[in-house]
């Protein structure tokens, strides 16, 4: 595979931020509406599909039909902000941009294709230095049509000015994938940083996207 561009998603694929999101969600249910979110549900729900929990959950209690989803994710996001604060500063995500300058260095391109809000990108950014590193990012904000649509990939990619075939995208979710194969990109799915484990057929698979990075910084990746 010749690789000119890699896009990589955030919140779960480059930081481990899929626990203390659904801790977020789950304490501002049970702590405003005093309901009791499963495992289950979150992983039916909001990492497989997009916006679908609270949309399930006010089928269900009626409470829930008195707050617009933006108010309740509002709450959510405000309990959020501290952990993400701390998870892009845990080792593991500090090495990951480590070896994604890198990858900058040896002359690939790169996006960041994520559902994050772009206020949260501001204090990756901000925090780590990031300016300089990808050459597009798209946030949550930047597309009518979340992620399983391709609309981000697809707005990337035409950034970019490349083929996808000439690209690959690093995705740990179902959602995630779909976007990227939706986009006519090869996609590599990382596990490393999932609650729950799942295999993609449609998708290579690579234990995390620090061993990925590894693999293409010696060659073990055509690039």
């Amino acid at each position: 595979m010749n690789v000119k561009a890699i896009l990589f998603d955030l919140d779960g694929t480059l930081i481990n931020s899929e626990k203390a999101f659904c801790k977020s969600f789950k304490s501002v249910l049970y702590d405003y509406f005093h309901i009791v979110v499963t495992n289950e549900d979150y992983k039916r729900y909001e990492l497989e599909q997009n916006a679908m929990l609270l949309k399930t959950l006010k089928n269900k209690y009626e409470i829930l039909l008195n707050f617009s989803n933006q108010d309740i994710m509002e709450l959510v996001y405000q309990n959020y902000e501290s952990e993400f604060k701390k998870i892009i500063m845990e080792p593991v995500a500090q090495e990951n941009f480590k070896l994604l300058w890198k990858l900058k260095e040896a002359g690939l391109l790169l996006a960041l294709v994520t559902t994050c809000r772009r206020y949260y990108l501001e204090i990756l950014i901000n925090k780590l230095k990031l300016d300089d590193l990808f050459d597009v990012i798209i946030a949550r904000e930047d597309v009518e049509h979340l992620k399983p649509a391709p609309d981000a990939y697809n707005k990337a990619i035409h950034q970019l000015d490349v083929d996808p075939l000439s690209c690959l995208a690093v995705e740990d979710s179902k959602r995630g994938i779909s976007a990227g194969i939706n986009s006519g990109i090869p996609v590599m799915q990382v596990h490393n940083f999932n609650s729950i484990q799942f295999t993609d057929n449609r998708a290579i698979s690579c234990n995390s996207a620090n061993e990925l990075m590894t693999k293409v910084l010696e060659k073990r990746y055509h690039v």
